[in-house]
């Protein structure tokens, strides 16, 4: 059997730190990479990343990422606006998956994620309208 080549190439080594900047462990990237854990954070902590074409690449990966999370965010505040307007108050998970998607993005462009205290009171205030609504379906039944 070959043995697997030690050294990541350089579209590895972009991958690593794009999932890096998007808030992934060296456990979880090794995991996603099938890579040993130790070697992703070994080069996350290595100066290959001042590679102009390593960092090119980066970017490209980013920008990716940043447009499918954008993607992503929009299908989920549609189909937060669905479960609203239908009546189904089951909304936490689509309000968990845009708050997901906003962080990542986030932190690919380099922002703050302080500022989403703000949706989890969003959180708080969906969960204490389901509460409220709740009783009045039960009663059209």
């Amino acid at each position: 059997m070959a043995r697997k080549n030690l050294t990541p190439t350089k579209n590895e080594l972009a991958r690593f730190k794009a999932m890096s900047d998007l808030g992934l462990t060296p456990h979880a990237i090794g995991t996603r990479t099938d890579r040993d854990p130790k070697t992703v954070k070994k080069y996350l902590q290595s100066d290959v990343y001042n590679d102009p074409e390593i960092k090119q690449m980066v970017d490209i990966i980013k920008d990716k990422e940043i447009s499918d999370l954008y993607l992503l965010g929009a299908k989920a505040r549609k189909r937060l606006h669905e479960l609203l307007d239908d009546g189904n108050m089951k909304a936490i998970e689509t309000v968990a998956t845009m708050d997901r998607t906003f962080q990542q993005r986030r932190l690919l462009e380099g922002q703050s994620t302080e500022n989403t205290l703000s949706l989890h009171a969003d959180i708080a205030a969906i969960k204490a309208l389901y509460r409220e609504k709740k009783p009045i379906d039960d009663n059209k039944r």
